[in-house]
């Protein structure tokens, strides 16, 4: 009989006590939610696998013994971390109630089947063999991960690990809860068939019963992908349907993609891969195999990752979006060149240090949007966003900052290394050696010369520019995130269905309950929709202030300058455009607030423009521009003509004039057209455009950035016909 003095029972509890307390003193896991029920879920299979060698060691009848404890067990971690939530942060004790049902109560079963299999496999070694059964469970997602395309895995310890930090939103979904099913009647199979072998009620050579368990086992993991638990390469060719070929990649994409934009894609392929083999010295020697997803869904539904393009180079695999590939291709094939001087398995930097490796993609792909690497960095340090050097390269430090501030120091350091001292030089490091030995210097040393170049750069008065691009919050700073996005993701589901009245009722909730931009944007817009102009101008005015130090303010005040158009309020707005327009945050709010401020020399156009929907506001533009342009529009109708699915000849048609390209608006107007051209595969137009906006010198922030993109463009017209003639089309044609 289980009694309160005895050691098993008090060790047990005492463990879980301690374990769950500091479980409530960390982020994340101090919320009631995914987090704090997997990492219990891998402890009590620990502890229940251990109490029952130990019921059986003692000829203690198990099943009563762990009947009677599991209830102590299980009640222990769901006290501690319910109390917490109800004295600190109470955020969905539903979805936490569901998270411990799914995830945590099996690992009871799950313990207790691999405990008594230890017993019975050898007794004597019993919980060594459980050890060993542990590692083996815990190997094959990673095996998974190595050999298959996806980043998330379903597995009996945690129930589902999600893949990345970059998707906040995660539940319970309809297939866990079969695989938790499946998890509970194999493992109590194990204990019933088990038990009966132990007790001699039933007779069957104990290698010939291994060999069925591990059959059903291994048969359960082939299958796993027909039944959504995994995710191989072919299962992924089988839902995007497209494959083609080039001299250097495999690209397997969707077919409902463009075929016009697909072959823009394409050829931008084999561009990064010329410019990176010049910046590496090296190449892969296979075919990169690029899987292009329609959108982040899909994506996220068939790889596991809705917001981040990955690479797997030991693969040499990426996965992006179809409408990133100008932002993370050339990150993501950097990657695969990476793998070149990679080590392990995994051809990744020693130590899988996340800012070496992250650091050499950013150094070949140095761009933050129109800034380079350098330049944004330089604004980072001269405006009090500072990273020690010495700490983002220790520990996962890298993953403690906002993920652009680690990128951009690591991708920055890594650009000033290579620039000094060589690739080769770096590759070293990259390999395992350490930075005195390959540098002849400390890194602290080398840090201080670099600190130095990003003061000599300049960008001192850039505090506004450095607030837009860093000041973010990491997701273990935020209230709650599972829970919030999740209800994020509900709000405008219903918003985008024209539910506004449901989705004001759940953003107006998470606006109450924590500051979130994306709630209050939500919560605005829902208002303006339900004809609530005033409500919504009142709000925004009470509620920016909360976001002075946000990179989100930029956006609220463009929002509270629309919102007082649509209350007729026009000098207060255009004070508040001129003021976002004199803060200059980055090139996208100088240009909104520009266009705005010229519209705003007519109440009617202005009104007009900001009440009128898409349609409405490309026939504003248009009619806009009829006589002289406004430089300012330009990126704003290019994307109306996008969104509207206006044909290239007509909107080419409205361009017809003479371009002067005499300030910064004219000079990015002028690249944004020469980008649309591209990508509408007119590299004749696109090459002369780029050309005119890459020699005009005023706007020295973004003359490294064009002078790149001109560069692209000189070798893809000269090149364009040939590689797209080489193209081999397996499943689907680009027509």
């Amino acid at each position: 009989m289980l009694y309160i003095n005895d050691k098993r029972y008090f060790s047990s509890v005492l463990i879980l006590v301690l374990f769950n307390i500091i479980l409530i003193k960390l982020p994340l896991t101090s919320v009631f939610g995914y987090e704090f029920s997997a990492l219990n879920s891998i402890l009590l299979i620990i502890v229940a696998g251990l109490l029952v060698i130990s019921f059986l060691k003692r000829k203690e009848n198990f099943v009563k013994n762990i009947l009677k404890i599991s209830p102590i067990l299980l009640s222990v971690p769901l006290m501690i971390s319910v109390t917490n939530s109800l004295i600190t942060t109470t955020c969905s004790l539903t979805d936490g109630f569901l998270f411990y049902l799914v995830i945590t109560v099996p690992s009871i079963v799950i313990g207790s089947a691999l405990g008594l299999a230890s017993y019975y496999i050898i007794p004597k070694y019993s919980r060594i063999i459980f050890i060993f059964l542990l590692c083996i469970i815990a190997i094959i997602p990673v095996l998974e991960i190595y050999f298959n395309p996806q980043i998330y895995f379903y597995n009996p310890l945690v129930g589902f690990y999600p893949g990345t930090i970059y998707d906040e939103k995660l539940s319970i979904t309809f297939r866990l809860v079969i695989y938790r099913l499946i998890n509970v009647i194999f493992f109590l199979f194990l204990i019933y068939a088990v038990n009966r072998m132990i007790n001699q009620a039933a007779r069957i050579n104990k290698f010939s019963f291994l060999i069925i368990v591990s059959s059903v086992v291994i048969i359960f993991l082939l299958c796993s992908s027909f039944l959504g638990f995994s995710t191989t390469k072919s299962r992924i060719e089988t839902s995007l349907k497209g494959k083609c070929y080039t001299e250097h990649f495999e690209i397997i994409y969707d077919t409902s993609i463009d075929s016009t934009y697909l072959k823009n894609v394409i050829i931008n392929h084999e561009f990064f891969y010329f410019e990176l083999k010049k910046f590496f010295m090296d190449e892969p020697h296979r075919k990169i195999t690029s899987f292009i997803f329609k959108n982040n869904r899909q994506k996220g539904k068939l790889f596991g990752s809705e917001n981040a393009d990955v690479a797997k180079p030991w693969l040499y695999q990426i996965y992006i979006t179809a409408g990133s590939y100008d932002i993370s291709l050339k990150h993501e094939i950097a990657h695969i060149f990476s793998a070149s001087f990679g080590i392990g398995p995994f051809k990744l930097a020693h130590n899988f240090n996340p800012a070496l490796i992250e650091g050499i993609a950013e150094a070949a792909a140095p761009f933050y949007n129109t800034w380079y690497l350098d330049q944004i960095a330089s604004v980072a340090y001269n405006n009090d966003y500072k990273f020690t050097i010495d700490n983002l390269y220790s520990g996962l430090n890298f993953f403690g900052q906002t993920s652009g501030l680690s990128y951009v120091y690591a991708g920055s350091f890594t650009n000033y290394l290579i620039n000094r001292f060589g690739i080769n030089k770096f590759k070293e490091w990259y390999k395992g050696k350490s930075f005195s030995e390959v540098y002849d210097s400390s890194l602290t040393d080398i840090a201080g010369k670099y600190y130095e170049y990003l003061q000599q750069l300049g960008y001192e008065n850039k505090q506004n520019t450095a607030q837009y691009y860093f000041g973010k919050q990491t997701i273990f700073s935020k209230f709650c995130p599972r829970y919030i996005a999740g209800q994020l993701e509900l709000g405008w589901d219903n918003y985008n269905h024209n539910n506004y009245t449901d989705a004001a009722r759940i953003f107006d909730y998470i606006n109450r309950v924590t500051q979130n931009y994306s709630a209050l944007y939500g919560l605005i817009l829902s208002k303006v929709e339900l004809k609530k102009e005033k409500e919504a101008l009142f709000l925004l005015t009470k509620e920016i202030s909360k976001y002075n130090n946000s990179s989100d303010y930029f956006s609220l005040e463009l929002l509270r300058g629309d919102l007082l158009i649509r209350n007729r309020k026009y000098e207060q707005a255009k004070g508040q455009y001129y003021q976002l327009n004199r803060q200059s945050p980055d090139l996208h709010y100088n240009y909104l607030s520009k266009l705005r401020l010229d519209l705003s020399q007519n109440d009617s156009s202005i009104y007009n423009y900001i009440a009128g929907g898409d349609s409405a506001k490309f026939e504003i533009l248009k009619n806009y521009n009829l006589n002289s342009y406004d430089y300012a529009s330009f990126p704003v109708m290019i994307d109306l003509a996008g969104t509207l699915h206006k044909s290239y000849n007509e909107i080419l048609s409205l361009f017809g004039k003479n371009i002067i390209v005499n300030d910064i608006y004219s000079r990015y107007a002028t690249y944004y057209l020469s980008r649309y051209m591209s990508e509408n595969l007119d590299y004749v137009h696109a090459r002369k455009l780029a050309a005119l906006a890459a020699r005009f010198k005023n706007g020295n922030d973004i003359q490294i950035f064009l002078r790149s993109y001109l560069i692209r463009i000189d070798w893809i017209y000269p090149n364009y016909e040939k590689i797209m003639n080489d193209v081999k089309y397996i499943y689907a044609t680009a027509k």
